[in-house]
């Protein structure tokens, strides 16, 4: 029993003393795990890309809408806005629009017209009379109100109408102005001779006959209400010319009907483009007799 008990005792101290041994050298392996684990996730961490900061949500970018650095200058820092804060910019002046300004022009030239025809044509207060009532209308609605509406024509990129407009009340300006006492033109022509004037207004006609040709020439392809228009003030500029030149009264009298049935298409081609289905039971018909044809956009690979 005693050398049993004693091969018990050294077996297990053996046993004790095997296993203390094990467990002091698993100790550094674990530790060398760990720390290998450790600089795995710091590696890998500083693999990952950075993410960028976010920048503030409510920003401002004041450029382009209210630049105050013109002519290709650099735009202002973007300004933070407070949160929920509305901020409402007027568009800039190159992105504005004008209204059609071509019923403005076409009723101010159409109302003079029909005044000033029925004095040349004698069909009020007799043949050559009443042309200083004209006036202050040729100044105020023919001259300046067609004028204007003329260069709202050009801002809104219509050069057509602008230059017809424009040269226009620019004539009928000149035309009362001429009528004014104390300019200087109607004691011009009264100190001239009678064939020396006549023969001077039949060169200011003849050059507007001109003129009006080239726009009846660039209308062949509108409507035909507005060819009619050209059309009707060139044979009244043609015929006032040839009268005035000739000093023949019939001439004379067959342009002032000429303008007569001139203001009044001019008129109706106001009344088509402000009386439509929107405020009216139909359109006025103006005759739309060319369908022009696609023109191929050879860039681009589409008809424009």
């Amino acid at each position: 029993m005693t050398d049993t008990g004693a091969r018990r005792s050294a077996s297990s101290g053996g046993s004790g003393r095997s296993r203390g041994v094990s467990s002091t050298h698993s100790s550094p392996a674990a530790a060398q795990e760990q720390n290998g684990e450790k600089a795995y996730n710091e590696q890998q961490q500083q693999q990952q890309p950075q993410q960028p900061q976010q920048q503030p949500q409510n920003v401002s970018f004041a450029y382009p809408y209210n630049n105050p650095y013109p002519f290709g200058m650099p735009p202002p820092a973007p300004q933070a806005m407070a949160p929920q804060e509305l901020q409402l910019i007027a568009p800039p002046p190159q992105f504005r629009r004008f209204g059609n300004a071509a019923a403005l022009g076409l009723i101010t030239f159409g109302i003079c017209t029909v005044q000033e025809s029925m004095m040349q044509a004698g069909m009020s207060v007799g043949y050559g009379h009443g042309y200083g009532a004209m006036t202050a209308q040729s100044i105020a609605v023919a001259g300046i109100a067609q004028l204007l509406a003329g260069l709202w024509q050009i801002a809104n990129g219509d050069t057509f109408e602008g230059a017809a407009f424009t040269s226009f009340g620019a004539s009928w300006l000149a035309k009362g102005l001429g009528q004014v006492p104390g300019i200087g033109v109607i004691a011009f022509q009264a100190a001239e001779a009678p064939d020396v004037v006549r023969k001077q207004n039949g060169i200011v006609g003849l050059a507007w006959s001109i003129w009006v040709f080239i726009l009846l020439a660039g209308n062949v392809k509108s409507h035909v209400a507005n060819i009619v228009l050209f059309f009707t003030l060139n044979m009244q500029l043609d015929f006032s010319c040839a009268g005035s030149w000739l000093d023949h009264e019939r001439l004379t009298k067959a342009g002032g009907w000429f303008g007569f049935f001139c203001g009044l298409s001019a008129m109706y081609n106001a009344a088509a483009i402000l009386l439509n289905e929107e405020n009216f039971w139909f359109n006025l018909p103006v005759g739309n007799w060319y369908t022009p044809t696609p023109i191929e956009d050879e860039e681009a690979g589409v008809y424009a």
